[in-house]
This record gives structure tokens, C-alpha cells and sequence, in this order.
């Protein structure tokens, strides 16, 4: 939770503007030749605008999953309720939305249990 409360003060823009960064990161880490060309993302982006802010929150979220799963096996899960996650998650790389509250928790599986990644 330490992590998360440094990007409570941001607004919603700012932590887009940040989230975005963020991936283009990973991507360059992933993949040193790749672009983060804005023109190139926002392309790539447009079969996506026909989606809703929370569809696209979680298939975000999905990908981020299957990132941490070793670059997307698709061994991961997204699980999604109305209330914290507190149990064993079924699979090795899972992400909890909490619809209430719109926090994001992952399941770490060496401390063997979840941790806010946002929200709180």
C-alpha cells in the first residue's frame, strides 16, 4: 500500500499521464527496438475507442496480469467482486478489482497475499 499512496494526491489525468509512462517503459524493457511514438500508439489504440472507461480498465488490467505472468502466457486471471480480495486466487498472477471502491490489488505469491496496487 506504501507504493499506491504516492499516487494518491495525483488527479485522474495526471495518473493516466503516469500509467501511460509506465508502459511505455515496460514496452522499451520488453523490447529495446520498439516505439512509443504517439502517433504509432494512438493508431494502434483506435480499435479501442468504441470501449467504456471501466472495459477499458479492465482489459488494462488484464494485460498488465499477463505481463507480470512472463510477458503473456495467458496463465493469468482478473477477478473482480464488490468487496477486498482475501483468498488464494486459483492461478499464479492474478489482479482483484474491487468495483465499490476501484481499487486494483495483485497476488504475490512468495508473501502469499494481496497487495493494493490502487486505491485504497
Amino acid at each position: 500500500m506504501g507504493i499506491s499512496q504516492c499516487f494518491d494526491c495525483l488527479h485522474e489525468r495526471q495518473l493516466k499521464l503516469v500509467t501511460t509512462s509506465l508502459l511505455c517503459q515496460i514496452l522499451l524493457d520488453r523490447n529495446p527496438m520498439a516505439s512509443c511514438d504517439v502517433q504509432s500508439l494512438l493508431s494502434s489504440a483506435n480499435c479501442f475507442s468504441c470501449l467504456s472507461e471501466h472495459q477499458l480498465n479492465t482489459i488494462q488490467a488484464q494485460l498488465l496480469c499477463e505481463i507480470l505472468n512472463s510477458g503473456g502466457s495467458g496463465e493469468g486471471c482478473i477477478l473482480c467482486g464488490d468487496v477486498d480480495p482475501v483468498g488464494v486466487p486459483d492461478c499464479s498472477c492474478a489482479l482483484s478489482y474491487n468495483r465499490t471502491t476501484g481499487s486494483f490489488w495483485y497476488w504475490d505469491g512468495t508473501l502469499g497475499q494481496w497487495v493494493l496496487l490502487i486505491g485504497g
